[in-house]
């Protein structure tokens, strides 16, 4: 990428937007659901969520919201915008594998499922080309704004070749624990604060979110700590909220919410300053907390 507003020398986000991200409709929780319908289910014929012609395997959903993630990622560039449209990109089959190490089969799955779940609209095939739905304000029947999505983490070592997959890569393709991280993940981009790289949720909100289990939610989060995609931090307290500069009443804290940070949102030395507990607790006691989440 020539551009300068597109360079990945430095941490950066595109903007994702909050059309998929929603409570209702087509969503990475109810493309999630479908893998999650009883066999018995299929064969008295019952509806399978977003109308899909068959249940889908976890790793076909991961497949999906991996490539989603990608091709959100990569429609955010001058030169795609010159060559597809603004909120559009034209790739390929062996480019979607190349970013992520997928097979060509997953990445057909995949974008079949994403075109089913309403995610993004196919306006050709040799090459493929996509629109980004929910990106445009002209479109008022999708525009519902946008969250952060932080590219130049996720994109790791492609910020130096663009001969080499993006980070999403090395996380697991397969497994419904891994599914429902990245189902989490982008809940928690749905939820983050404006201005911080801070997302302030509940178990019981993200259970009831994302269609989960409390054991399903440990397990998820997890994989995306493992995964250097998230960070948590305990609430304790109001106390705890205003050091980070989010002085919410108390009712908020019912249902003992966690903050998770998002990596990559704030940049690489902000995250190296306030992504483990210990360096909240260093940023606390010497009274900047508050000032470095306003950074």
């Amino acid at each position: 990428m020539s551009d300068e507003s597109t360079s990945l020398k430095v941490d950066r986000f595109s903007p994702m937007p909050r059309h998929w991200l929603g409570k209702v409709g087509g969503s990475p929780w109810l493309l999630a659901s479908a893998t999650r319908v009883e066999r018995w289910e299929v064969m008295l014929g019952l509806p399978l969520p977003l109308g899909l012609p068959r249940k889908p395997t976890p790793g076909e959903v991961i497949a999906a919201l991996k490539i989603y993630i990608a091709l959100v990622a990569m429609a955010d560039d001058k030169k795609q915008e010159r060559n597809a449209g603004k909120h559009c990109l034209r790739t390929t089959y062996e480019e979607i594998q190349l970013y992520l190490k997928l097979s060509r089969a997953m990445v057909c799955e995949g974008l079949k499922l994403l075109e089913a779940a309403d995610a993004i609209e196919r306006l050709g095939y040799k090459p493929l080309v996509y629109r980004i739905k929910g990106l445009d304000p002209k479109k008022p029947e999708e525009w519902k704004g946008h969250v952060k999505l932080p590219k130049g983490h996720l994109f790791g070592m492609r910020r130096y070749s663009s001969d080499l997959p993006i980070m999403l890569a090395d996380y697991p393709s397969r497994g419904k624990a891994a599914m429902n991280g990245l189902v989490i993940y982008l809940l928690l981009l749905s939820v983050c604060q404006r201005d911080t790289n801070v997302s302030l949720i509940s178990y019981d909100q993200i259970q009831k979110r994302a269609g989960l289990f409390s054991k399903d939610v440990r397990q998820a989060i997890d994989i995306l700590v493992n995964h250097d995609l998230i960070s948590v931090l305990r609430v304790t307290d109001e106390t705890t909220l205003e050091a980070f500069g989010l002085p919410l009443p108390t009712q908020a804290l019912k249902g003992s919410p966690n903050v998770y940070l998002i990596k990559g949102v704030k940049g690489r030395r902000y995250n190296e300053r306030i992504n483990t507990l210990g360096d909240y607790v260093t940023l606390a006691t010497s009274q900047q907390a508050k000032q470095d989440f306003s950074q």
